[in-house]
């Protein structure tokens, strides 16, 4: 099973090139996921050609619900996507209590986070404008 280091996956510090070089006929994947527990919840935006297999209970100490995804076989547009997110969302990020494998790409508003994605973004049903799970 791949982990978040393997070439499967995106491992931390590979740029662009790389990760577009990684892509062998997979489909680029942008996330976001809603990160639970020790009284806290936030909002992870990382890229990934493996979400299945991109969080593991060993590398992840909070509990996971996914909240959106945009996926493309067009690796580049994946990545420059998750640059542009990560910019335009640096005034609410957040840092975890807790370490794991992509702290750094956390963040505080679900509501921004929906504004700036794609309008081909898959959006879960349970999910509302104000990033809350919806229990209908």
């Amino acid at each position: 099973m791949p982990t978040t280091n393997t070439p499967a996956c995106a491992p931390r510090g590979v740029g662009r090139a790389a990760w577009v070089a990684q892509q062998k006929g997979r489909k680029a994947t942008l996330y976001v996921v809603r990160l639970t527990g020790n009284g806290e919840t936030f909002y992870k935006v990382g890229i990934t050609f493996c979400f299945s297999s991109r969080f593991t209970r060993l590398s992840l100490p909070y509990a996971l619900r996914t909240f959106a995804r945009f996926s493309s076989y067009n690796a580049g547009q994946v990545w420059d996507l998750e640059k542009r997110l990560h910019t335009a969302l640096a005034a609410q990020t957040y840092q975890p209590l807790l370490p794991f494998a992509g702290h750094t790409e956390c963040f505080t508003d679900a509501a921004a986070i929906l504004a700036l994605l794609p309008k081909q973004t898959f959006i879960l049903k349970h999910v509302t404008q104000d990033g809350t799970a919806n229990s209908n």
